[in-house]
This record gives structure tokens, C-alpha cells and sequence, in this order.
């Protein structure tokens, strides 16, 4: 019999909820507090203090002589997306010695893999193909077969996904600044194609956690990896064991290994490749779910071993995405539904009042130190920044779904983002249309609290916000490829 998950918890809160409403309230309590916490930790975030970064010794020092191994881990991805990557790292310019490494793994059909061997192999010696079966850990595990297969005069270990698009001078830059900070392992932020398009207000979204989180984390020393234009001492990644399968953000749970390690980090602040964003509203779902779920599994290690300020920078970053809006909307409707019954009316009525205060919280803690933080940082166009509050909004429900799974040790297993055009799909699925309708239905229970009501329209909301996302993202990739 397989274990709960959110959903199970979700309909055993409401279930509670109507039956024994004065049992849900110290469920909504913590709740509550946890959701202040996490409100706080995310609007620090985009308080940068002026302090320099702590001079920690390293136990890798930067060599004279570099000796990059780029690795790319692919897995079923459109030959064209993958090709553009490479033949970007075929006209590196300035770049030290380096290799790439492609490590298909468990892609079933041939003809996704067959063109990128070819494209190999015209490249040069310098691109090394591999397709392997049975590839057990997803992209970690298939990592980890890049890095046993690494040349042995490689210095450094570079992380690229396979739709990204790295400038010409992407090698060059990072020899330099592995060279002036002698830092073991550096980080780029991810940036994406058509960001000034259709896409601006989605990628403006995404791209919060680098402006805010990651420039904090920056000043304290305590920057986490994420997954590609990632920069690692191959020594380094080699003395802690290298990719780990506990978790589905295999990045961050590395960088926190380094991090108790002693090794020493750095975010910087220049774009020096664009991928793609997520094409569809399922995909978008799935990134935040797994970002949410996967850093709140790695959260559950942060502390002991680092300093305080540093261990306070990482759980930041870890619940960058996390949230508590699922517990506050199953009591909201489970509350609302004894009250309409006139069950234990002043409980109910007090749960309901709770909940709905709760999902207010939450919303502040998602939305506002974003929106206060592109305030004072960019001012982009109102457009824009309506996006990307919709699509950050629209994103509280697979997010929240996350954090609960991981609370009871149930994350799923890592899924790629699909990036093939013709996979996409415009579905939203049953779960925001059904909360929609029951937020609506709650409206209509005789003397709601006005807390319980404001909850209400909070949990229609992502609906329709999921649906103007969706039509940012028909947009994007009718931008893409035109038809």
C-alpha cells in the first residue's frame, strides 16, 4: 500500500475540517507561522546587504592552467535543440583547453539520439557522445556517467542543459573568474530566448530568484548550484561523492554538500547563455512542482555544520518556491462546509476566518517581495509586470502540492520539462477549475466571515491567472516557431 501524498492530506484536512472544525484549527495555526516564516526568508531575499562576500580559505585552490569538461545530460530531447548547444561550444572563442561530453540516457527512440552521435562526431574529437540504457537516477545518474568518463587533465566540471545556448565567450568568462575569485565551484543565472518578446513578463518571473535570492545568498557566502551554467572543481565535486539521487533538484542538494564541505562558492551576475522556457502550462507546473518539492527535501539537511548567517541563506534559497496554501485552502472549504450545515458553527466559523487569513499570507509572502523587488530594481513595463504576478499567482498551487509532498517524504520523481513544440499541449487540468467552483460555492454560505470570503476568491483566483498565462505561452511559442 503506497504512502499519502499532498492530495491525500488535502482531502483528510477537509475531511477534518467538517467533521471536527475545532481539531483543524491548530493545523491552520502552524500553518500560518510557518507561512510568516517563509514570507520573511523570501522578503529578505531582495534586502541585498552591502557587507563583501566572507573570505573563507578554499580547500581547492584555482590552477594556472584550466581544463574545462562541459557535460550535458540529454534524455529524449528534439535533436535541433540539443544540436544549437553544441555548435555553440564549437565556436568558443579565448576558452582554455576543453571537452563535451553528451550522455544520452534511456532515450527509447533512436532518431532522437542518432543525429546528435552524428553531430559528434563532425564536431571533432573535443565532443564525446554516449547513449546508455538502464540509467538509474535520472539526470544525476546520468551526470555521474559523464563524470567517470571525464578526461583526466580536466580541472573543472561544467553543467549545461541541453537547450542552452552559451555565448561565445561563455568558456573564456568563467576562466576568468574562476581565475580572480579562486572560487571551487561558480554559478550563472539562467536567462531565456525572447525574454524582450511575448516571453518578458514569464522569464522577468523566473528570473526573480537570481536578482533577489541568489545576490543575497551571494553576500553571505552561501550560494547553491542550479542545475546549468554551473561551473564545479572537478576535485571538489569528485571529494563529495558527486551527483546524489536523494532529491529531484540534484543541483542545489550538490551545492549544500560543497557548502558542508568547505568548499567555497560564488554567484555571477552575467548572462552567458538563454535556454527555453517551459512551453506550456504543464511544463511550467512541473518545474515549479519539482523546484519546491526537490528544495524542500534538501531544506530538511540545512542545519548544523554552517555558520548561522550562511545556514539562514541557504534554507532561503532551498524554500525560494515553497508555500503552505494547501492545509489553508482544505480547512477554508472543509470549515465552509460545516458552516453551511451548521455544524459546530463558532468553530467552523473560526476555522474558516483562520483559513482564509492564512491564504492571505500566503499570497503576500509569494507575490510581494517579488513585486516590491522589481519595483525598486527594474520598473519594467506595467505589462510585464502584470505577467509575471499572474504567472507567479497561477504557480501557488503546484507549489504548494510540492512542499507538502516533501513534508511527508513523497516528492515524485524527477520529469523533464518537455522542449519539443509539437508536444505541447494547452490543458490546464481538472484541480484549478474544481477549486474555482468551490471557492465560488463558498461565497454563497449565509453570513461568511469577511476573512473566509476574501480566502474564497484567493482560491478561484489561479484559475483564470492560469489561464492568461497559457495565452503568454501560446504566444511564446508561436514566437518561437512561427507557423
Amino acid at each position: 500500500m503506497s504512502r499519502p501524498d499532498g492530495r491525500c492530506a488535502f482531502l483528510g484536512l477537509m475531511a477534518l475540517a467538517i467533521l471536527l472544525p475545532a481539531l483543524a484549527l491548530p493545523v491552520v495555526a502552524l500553518a500560518m507561522l510557518a507561512q510568516v516564516i517563509l514570507g520573511a526568508l523570501n522578503l529578505h531575499a531582495g534586502l541585498v546587504s552591502k557587507r563583501r562576500r566572507p573570505e573563507v580559505a578554499s580547500r581547492v585552490g584555482a590552477p594556472q592552467r584550466l581544463h574545462f569538461s562541459v557535460h550535458l545530460a540529454t534524455h529524449a530531447e528534439p535533436p535541433a535543440v540539443v544540436a544549437r548547444s553544441l555548435r555553440a561550444f564549437a565556436t568558443q572563442v579565448g576558452a582554455p583547453e576543453f571537452e563535451v561530453i553528451v550522455l544520452d540516457n534511456n532515450t527509447a527512440d533512436p532518431a532522437l539520439w542518432r543525429p546528435i552521435e552524428a553531430l559528434c562526431t563532425s564536431l571533432g574529437p573535443a565532443f564525446r557522445f554516449y547513449h546508455e540504457e538502464g540509467v538509474a537516477g535520472a539526470k544525476a545518474g546520468a551526470l555521474n556517467i559523464a563524470l567517470a568518463r571525464t578526461h583526466p587533465a580536466a580541472t573543472h566540471v561544467v553543467i549545461v542543459d541541453a537547450d542552452y545556448e552559451v555565448t561565445p565567450d561563455f568558456l573564456a568568462i568563467a576562466a576568468q573568474e574562476l581565475q580572480r575569485g579562486g572560487d571551487d565551484f561558480v554559478q550563472f543565472p539562467q536567462a531565456y530566448h525572447g525574454d524582450a518578446g511575448p516571453a518578458q513578463g514569464l522569464s522577468l518571473e523566473l528570473a526573480d530568484y537570481f536578482l533577489r535570492h541568489a545576490r543575497q545568498a551571494n553576500v553571505a557566502g552561501a550560494m547553491l548550484l542550479t542545475g546549468t551554467l554551473s561551473v564545479i572543481s572537478r576535485p571538489a565535486l569528485e571529494a563529495v561523492g558527486g551527483w546524489s539521487f536523494r532529491t529531484i533538484t540534484e543541483d542545489a542538494e550538490l551545492g549544500l554538500r560543497l557548502h558542508r564541505m568547505g568548499y567555497r562558492g560564488r554567484f555571477v551576475d552575467r548572462i552567458v547563455g538563454r535556454g527555453l522556457l517551459p512551453l506550456d502550462l504543464g511544463g511550467l507546473s512541473l518545474q515549479r512542482y519539482r523546484w519546491a518539492a526537490g528544495n524542500m527535501d534538501t531544506a530538511r539537511g540545512v542545519f548544523g555544520g554552517l555558520p548561522a548567517r550562511r545556514t539562514l541563506q541557504v534554507f532561503a534559497q532551498l524554500t525560494a518556491w515553497a508555500n503552505l496554501a494547501l492545509p489553508c485552502t482544505a480547512t477554508l472549504l472543509g470549515g465552509g462546509l460545516a458552516l453551511s450545515m451548521g455544524h459546530q458553527v463558532e468553530a467552523s466559523r473560526l476555522l474558516v476566518t483562520l483559513s482564509g487569513i492564512g491564504l492571505v499570507l500566503v499570497y503576500l509572502s509569494v507575490c510581494l517581495p517579488m513585486l516590491i523587488g522589481m519595483a525598486l530594481r527594474d520598473r519594467p513595463p506595467v505589462r510585464a509586470f502584470a505577467v509575471a504576478l499572474a504567472a507567479r499567482a497561477a504557480m501557488i498551487l503546484p507549489s504548494a502540492l510540492g512542499t507538502v509532498d516533501a513534508l511527508m517524504r513523497r516528492s515524485g520523481s524527477f520529469r523533464r520539462t518537455a522542449k519539443d513544440v509539437d508536444q505541447a499541449s494547452d490543458a490546464v487540468g481538472p484541480m484549478l477549475p474544481a477549486l474555482a467552483l468551490c471557492g465560488a460555492a463558498l461565497l454563497t454560505v449565509p453570513h461568511l466571515p469577511a476573512a473566509a470570503a476574501l480566502g474564497a476568491v484567493l482560491v478561484a483566483l489561479p484559475y483564470p491567472l492560469a489561464l492568461a498565462t497559457r495565452r503568454r505561452l501560446v504566444a511564446y511559442r508561436s514566437a518561437l516557431h512561427p507557423a
